[in-house]
């Protein structure tokens, strides 16, 4: 409940960040960095020399480093922020492995999964291709209605952007029939999921050298 609290809290900062004027993000950037009354002066010669954001980047090098001229070192961390904000926004979506069904999968984490000496959730986010665009594991220990809740899953999952998950856990004992609380949770993450507009495509569960999927029993 506290880590999702946190996240919550971290996507409520993110949201506001979102919200901030350009003004306003000028003064979040430079108000540790120059003193503050000197702040409106800057920001001045930054619209002198910006006066809209979407000519910024038909500047030529040279006129990118008068920007803040008295305050060379500012000037280089805002070019950097600039240009790393730049190849966030063009950096391909990180294909991370590709699914063909069940089998394959729970065949790969058998090897995987088998060491462990406690339960691992793990969560894969996939793509309208079914490739593996994102793998988190979201819970260790035992999977208890205490420790277990979808929304941790789907906030992944919105975080991400998919429209298809798969979760998978191990069973420590090398047991893979699943006991009453593997059953209850899959339904209610399959409730959740429909609700949300979210296809949980399956969830497997591996043991010592087998696995066992709701999907290939027709359970989900």
């Amino acid at each position: 409940m506290e880590k999702f609290r946190q996240i919550t809290e971290s996507r409520k900062e993110y949201d506001e960040m979102n919200q901030f004027t350009n003004e306003e993000l000028l003064q979040i950037f430079l108000q540790n960095q120059i003193g503050v009354n000197k702040i409106a002066d800057e920001i001045g010669q930054f619209w002198d020399a910006v006066p809209d954001l979407s000519l910024f980047s038909l500047l030529y090098n040279s006129e990118k480093k008068t920007i803040f001229s008295d305050y060379p070192e500012v000037n280089r961390q805002f070019l950097a922020a600039v240009e790393l904000g730049r190849r966030i926004e063009l950096a391909p979506q990180k294909i991370v492995g590709e699914i063909f069904g069940s089998r394959q999968i729970g065949e790969k984490l058998i090897s995987i999964q088998r060491r462990y000496r406690q339960e691992q959730l793990i969560l894969l986010c996939l793509n309208t291709k079914n490739k593996i665009i994102f793998e988190k594991v979201i819970f260790k220990g035992s999977l208890n209605s205490a420790t277990v809740h979808p929304r941790e899953i789907f906030f992944e999952a919105l975080r991400v952007g998919t429209n298809k998950i798969m979760v998978m856990h191990n069973h420590p004992s090398g047991e893979i029939s699943p006991s009453k609380q593997d059953i209850k949770f899959t339904k209610r993450l399959k409730e959740c999921g429909i609700l949300m507009g979210i296809e949980v495509l399956d969830h497997i569960i591996t043991g010592s050298d087998n696995y066992y999927s709701f999907a290939e029993q027709h359970l989900i």
